[in-house]
């Protein structure tokens, strides 16, 4: 569930420990199926706001994001669609550092996803867990642990917690992540020597788990599964390294979403591929 990061490419100065950013995304409506036959649009729009506090041994990240779900075809107001989600997340660590070298992270999430649409509820999840980090010289930093992770209408789950960067140039960033939320590759580009202009490429497993309404058979939820392909840009507006900009397109090859129900997958529909617009100011301050 920890996404656990200060984003992509908002690196410049460390001093500056707090990140206090705007956000907006926007996804295309594409095709739907329906494993009986059953077709449609879809498409979703996110906006929100993110605070994030950070320093060597620390991070807190709070997250408040509404997400907007558009449904088309004879898919629309069946108990395949769902309503809009407001979304409210608190995601962190904890370190404690043996020597320069190595460290032992305590991480955690806990999530609120309150539904709006008249066929949604409330739901709460959480995860928790710990890892080993190593850094053997200034390029490498890796930690690797384990998270345990309760998901809508499924069992407690073990998932593995893998986060690796790779400097091999002043220039460059190479980062592994598999964090449950987000499980892939991304790399960074740092176009000018104080990182003011950061261009960035990602590709990724991407999950999300909304908490449906029961039915007559009790609870379900749906899981969405997606891998977006994004490059993005972002900019610092003044030599103080305070506010930036980022901007991002993305191509989605893959998206499926899975209605569950008691740890089993009931009904599912997979969407065309489509394409999104992001965009983002924030501070460091």
């Amino acid at each position: 569930m920890t996404a656990l990061q200060a984003e992509e490419a908002v690196t410049p100065p460390a001093t500056k420990n707090w990140i206090a950013m705007l956000d907006y995304q926007y996804r295309s409506s594409e095709s739907i199926s329906h494993t009986d036959g059953t077709t449609g649009t879809y498409g979703r729009s996110r906006e929100g706001a993110e605070v994030i506090y950070q320093n060597p041994t620390q991070v807190y990240d709070l997250e408040y994001y509404r997400y907007t779900n558009n449904f088309g075809g004879n898919v629309a107001g069946t108990n395949r669609s769902y309503g809009n989600t407001t979304d409210l997340m608190l995601t962190g660590y904890q370190q404690t550092d043996w020597n320069s070298h190595y460290a032992v992270q305590f991480i955690y999430a806990l999530e609120s996803a309150r539904e709006t649409g008249e066929s949604m509820s409330q739901g709460f999840r959480w995860g928790m867990g710990g890892a080993a980090r190593w850094r053997p010289n200034a390029e490498t930093d890796i930690a690797l642990g384990v998270l345990v992770e309760d998901r809508f209408e499924t069992s407690l789950l073990a998932i593995p917690y893998i986060k690796a960067i790779w400097k091999p140039c002043r220039y460059t960033e190479v980062e592994l992540r598999v964090t449950g939320l987000q499980n892939g590759l991304f790399v960074r580009w740092f176009v000018t020597a104080d990182h003011a202009t950061t261009v960035d490429f990602s590709i990724a497993y991407e999950t999300l788990t909304f908490e449906l309404t029961p039915v007559s058979y009790g609870g379900r939820a749906v899981s969405i599964g997606e891998v977006p392909v994004r490059f993005g840009v972002t900019q610092f507006l003044e030599k103080s390294g305070t506010w930036f900009v980022r901007g991002a397109v993305e191509c989605v090859p893959f998206s499926r979403q899975s209605f569950v129900h008691g740890g089993e997958t009931v009904e599912a529909f997979q969407a065309a591929s489509s394409y999104g617009l992001s965009a983002r100011l924030g501070a460091r301050f």
